[in-house]
């Protein structure tokens, strides 16, 4: 199993809660740091029977450049529910669209960094 995880600078307890809302799931933290920083340690969500882990490190790591997290989906209206449910304070990179390989396909970069494809199977 590959599992993607994703890096945060003090903002992963409020990507997580974000996602948790955006896909209707729970979080589950393995460890949180206890005291005035109220770090993630280690946590995991489970986002369409895919699990993807989220933490705060102590080294710098402000950008997500170099990859993005995909989504595909065969039903447009969840597709289009998803899609602007990220889309909260985002950088839209390009909006739900017709292309060559989909009905419905956008790219977006979310309110914390991580960029985000949408492809309708």
């Amino acid at each position: 199993m590959l599992t993607t995880a994703l890096n945060f600078n003090g903002t992963a307890r409020a990507a997580l809660n974000f996602y948790a809302t955006v896909f209707g799931c729970d979080w589950v933290a393995k460890d949180i740091h206890k005291g005035e920083d109220n770090l993630v340690a280690h946590a995991e969500i489970t986002i369409y029977g895919n699990r993807l882990m989220l933490a705060d490190v102590d080294f710098d790591n402000d950008n997500f450049a170099g990859f993005s997290l995909a989504i595909n989906l065969t039903d447009k209206a969840k597709l289009e529910k998803v899609y602007a449910a990220l889309s909260d304070k985002a950088q839209i990179i390009m909006p739900l669209q017709k292309v060559e390989w989909s009905q419905c396909y956008g790219l977006l970069k979310d309110k914390f960094g991580v960029t985000w494809q949408f492809n309708l199977d």
